[in-house]
Protein backbone atom coordinates (compact mmCIF):
# COMPACT_ATOMS: atom_id res chain seq x y z
CA UNK A 1 0.00 0.00 0.00
CA UNK A 2 1.65 2.89 -1.08
CA UNK A 3 0.08 5.41 1.52
CA UNK A 4 0.71 2.92 4.42
CA UNK A 5 4.02 1.00 3.45
CA UNK A 6 2.15 -2.15 4.17
CA UNK A 7 4.15 -4.75 2.69
CA UNK A 8 2.54 -6.43 -0.26
CA UNK A 9 2.20 -10.20 1.23
CA UNK A 10 -1.11 -11.19 -0.13
CA UNK A 11 -0.48 -9.85 -3.52
CA UNK A 12 2.85 -11.06 -3.64
CA UNK A 13 1.07 -14.81 -2.75
CA UNK A 14 -1.27 -14.54 -5.17
CA UNK A 15 1.15 -13.31 -8.44
CA UNK A 16 3.50 -16.45 -7.44
CA UNK A 17 0.59 -18.71 -7.40
CA UNK A 18 -0.77 -17.84 -10.79
CA UNK A 19 3.08 -18.03 -12.22
CA UNK A 20 2.81 -21.14 -11.14
CA UNK A 21 -0.82 -23.11 -11.67
CA UNK A 22 -1.48 -20.59 -15.30
CA UNK A 23 1.78 -20.16 -16.66
CA UNK A 24 3.86 -23.41 -15.02
CA UNK A 25 6.49 -20.88 -13.70
CA UNK A 26 8.27 -21.77 -10.85
CA UNK A 27 9.48 -19.33 -8.06
CA UNK A 28 9.14 -18.86 -4.45
CA UNK A 29 8.91 -16.20 -1.70
CA UNK A 30 10.88 -14.58 0.39
CA UNK A 31 11.67 -11.51 2.19
CA UNK A 32 11.03 -9.90 5.88
CA UNK A 33 7.03 -9.55 5.26
CA UNK A 34 7.08 -12.46 2.69
CA UNK A 35 6.64 -9.42 -0.22
CA UNK A 36 9.39 -10.46 -2.27
CA UNK A 37 8.92 -12.67 -5.81
CA UNK A 38 11.96 -14.61 -6.25
CA UNK A 39 13.25 -16.01 -9.74
CA UNK A 40 15.82 -18.84 -10.27
CA UNK A 41 16.08 -19.38 -14.01
CA UNK A 42 18.26 -22.36 -15.28
CA UNK A 43 21.87 -21.23 -17.26
CA UNK A 44 20.29 -21.75 -20.16
CA UNK A 45 17.09 -19.35 -19.98
CA UNK A 46 17.58 -16.82 -23.39
CA UNK A 47 16.19 -13.08 -24.11
CA UNK A 48 13.30 -15.08 -25.15
CA UNK A 49 12.93 -16.96 -22.18
CA UNK A 50 13.35 -13.69 -20.20
CA UNK A 51 10.59 -11.72 -22.41
CA UNK A 52 7.96 -14.66 -21.64
CA UNK A 53 8.48 -14.95 -18.17
CA UNK A 54 7.73 -10.89 -18.29
CA UNK A 55 4.67 -11.50 -20.60
CA UNK A 56 3.22 -14.16 -17.82
CA UNK A 57 4.29 -11.83 -14.85
CA UNK A 58 2.59 -9.34 -16.45
CA UNK A 59 -0.19 -11.00 -16.95
CA UNK A 60 -0.74 -12.42 -13.67
CA UNK A 61 -0.74 -8.68 -12.08
CA UNK A 62 -3.25 -7.86 -14.35
CA UNK A 63 -5.69 -10.95 -13.17
CA UNK A 64 -4.74 -9.34 -9.61
CA UNK A 65 -5.79 -6.00 -10.37
CA UNK A 66 -9.20 -7.80 -11.74
CA UNK A 67 -9.95 -9.19 -8.62
CA UNK A 68 -13.34 -8.01 -6.64
CA UNK A 69 -12.80 -7.86 -2.96
CA UNK A 70 -10.35 -8.21 -0.16
CA UNK A 71 -7.19 -10.62 -1.27
CA UNK A 72 -6.45 -10.52 2.08
CA UNK A 73 -9.09 -13.49 2.45
CA UNK A 74 -7.61 -15.68 -0.19
CA UNK A 75 -5.13 -18.82 1.10
CA UNK A 76 -1.83 -18.11 0.92
CA UNK A 77 1.12 -19.37 -1.37
CA UNK A 78 3.38 -21.83 0.52
CA UNK A 79 7.43 -20.75 0.11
Amino acid sequence: DRETQEPAAPETSFICTQLKEKYFILSSIDGLHDNVIVVKPPLVFSEKDADSFVDCFERAAEDLRAIDGDIRTMSKTPT
